[in-house]
């Protein structure tokens, strides 16, 4: 339905918790409820926060592979808030690295949050993983997003920061950066 009225693909981000993670039955779910709505796995993205991936990292890398198996993309949320190294960052099974909006909320005019922000959208980039920044309420703080990757053919995406409701309108004009 968001498809038609939007004239694009819409890709659907849903938070997983712990205990989802933690059910055996929790693949099983995903993949009847993308039969049961006709849903294409790809557009299904599935995100994880940092602190949920480290506290079981074996098991969420099993669950998150076998997903990314299905075709759901896989994403960190909150990304710089946990205790995940770059080691790990490597070998994990995902297609989307969320910067966590506290790095982007004084953006452009902090520089430690300028160096990190930048630091991890050039990470990702290099890692072959797209990047959503959230929170972002300025044009600014878009222009300076958007500067380390300018003159790739990247689209920016996200809802409204605070939007309590969904309207088609405002997802096609929308703060969340995806670079």
């Amino acid at each position: 339905m968001w498809s038609r009225h939007m004239g694009e693909p819409v890709r659907v981000g849903v938070n997983i918790s712990a205990r989802q993670i933690e059910a055996p039955e929790f693949f099983d779910m995903v993949e009847q409820t993308q039969a049961d709505f006709h849903l294409p796995p790809s557009h299904l993205e599935l995100e994880v926060t940092e602190s949920i991936m480290m506290a079981d990292l074996e098991r969420a890398t099993t669950v998150l592979q076998k997903l990314r198996n299905l075709g759901v993309r896989v994403g960190i949320d909150d990304f710089g808030t946990g205790y995940s190294s770059l080691g790990q960052l490597k070998r994990l099974p995902i297609d989307t690295l969320k910067i966590d909006r506290s790095f982007i909320k004084d953006l452009p005019g902090d520089r430690a949050d300028a160096s990190i922000a930048t630091a991890v959208v050039h990470l990702a980039k290099k890692l072959g993983l797209e990047v959503v920044a959230e929170g972002v309420e300025t044009q600014e703080q878009l222009d300076f997003l958007e500067a380390p990757t300018r003159g790739r053919h990247e689209h920016l995406a996200g809802t409204t920061p605070g939007t309590e409701r969904l309207h088609f309108g405002c997802l096609k004009q929308t703060p969340h950066a995806r670079l």
